[in-house]
């Protein structure tokens, strides 16, 4: 069986491009109008292929094609149909597209499948008030509800925690594929076309606090200062250093940083800033922290004070299906 390749991306435009802004990439943000416009087209799209369609409460879409036992657990493929602000055309767009090229193939070689499959859509993956893969998350039963400010958080969006509740769906899911853009520079530097996902990473993040002294910038001399920016500096750049030397794909970024009081002519007395750190490995991820807790004092002459406040789990994926893949990876080779 053969795609139809001008289908495929006649498909990925039409719904890609919804929310374009010219130079500006697409904002398809969660819960946004740009969002639901491309909900509606995408609805409309499952419809022509005869899947069955159902949106929950919190805005994602499933599409179903009844398999040959209904009783068997469903295959699920697809992605997210919220994008990031100016984010590009294949990010999420593309998984659920393919999925829907997967459907239209079965059709038109009256393929029927044991098992049942859906194409899904999730809404807010990207982020949200909720924070991050909120859509599938809600999906599967695992958005808490005793975060603080739930109420207030899900009231932005116009939901509550009945809509949560009820977007949990209520049978099992035997496998789920998803065909994502590489979004690092790995298969492209090494000339490889595609890859294959055997885990996804842990995500640990830190909120670090440098604590300094607060003067004035014109009189006090530099070598009386306790400057919480300086020691931040060079707290980072070991942050920097330290990951480089835990080796790939370990790897640790401080994107936020805020400085108080933020002021051109006053010492900073005060510097937060966000620490993430990503494996595979949560007892590296663990090292790491460990040994720069234990460093960071004597890199800088200010206090330091780090608060967990996120941690997630790392997460091996299945060997049977990584096997699979491979396979179908190598025939795709000789077969070109």
């Amino acid at each position: 069986m053969i795609i139809n390749s001008k289908r495929l991306f006649n498909t990925i435009n039409n719904i890609g491009l919804i929310g374009s802004v010219d130079d500006f990439g697409i904002s398809r943000t969660a819960f946004s109008k740009e969002y639901f416009t491309a909900l509606k087209e995408l609805k409309k799209l499952m419809e022509e292929r005869n899947l069955n369609v159902r949106v929950d409460a919190v805005g994602n879409i499933f599409g179903r094609r009844n398999g040959i036992n209904d009783d068997l657990p469903v295959i699920m493929i697809g992605s997210h149909l919220d994008t990031v602000k100016s984010g590009g055309l294949y990010d999420g767009n593309l998984g659920i597209m393919v999925a829907l090229e997967c459907i239209s193939i079965l059709n038109e070689n009256n393929i029927l499948t044991n098992h049942p499959i859906e194409v899904v859509g999730f809404n807010a993956e990207e982020g949200s008030e909720l924070g991050g893969t909120f859509g599938s998350r809600t999906a599967l039963g695992l958005q808490s509800l005793d975060i603080p400010q739930i109420d207030e958080k899900l009231s932005i969006y116009s939901l509550n925690r009945n809509d949560i509740l009820s977007s949990k769906i209520n049978y099992n899911i035997h496998a789920f594929l998803e065909l994502h853009i590489e979004q690092g520079i790995r298969l492209y530097n090494d000339n490889i076309s595609i890859g294959i996902v055997n885990g996804i990473v842990g995500i640990t993040r830190y909120k670090v606090t440098v604590l300094g002294s607060a003067n004035h910038a014109g009189t006090t001399p530099m070598k009386s200062r306790r400057d919480a920016l300086v020691s931040s500096s060079k707290l980072i750049q070991y942050i920097y250093e330290k990951a480089i030397s835990f080796g790939d794909p370990f790897v640790a970024t401080v994107g936020k940083l805020e400085v108080f009081p933020n002021s051109v002519n006053v010492i900073p007395g005060k510097v937060e800033f966000i620490l993430e750190i990503r494996d595979i490995s949560k007892d590296k991820i663990n090292n790491y922290i460990n040994e720069l807790k234990q460093t960071a004092l004597g890199i800088v002459d200010c206090d330091i004070e780090f608060n967990l406040y996120n941690d997630k789990n790392s997460i091996l994926l299945n060997d049977k299906l990584i096997s699979i893949l491979e396979n179908v990876c190598k025939i795709k080779k000789i077969l070109i």
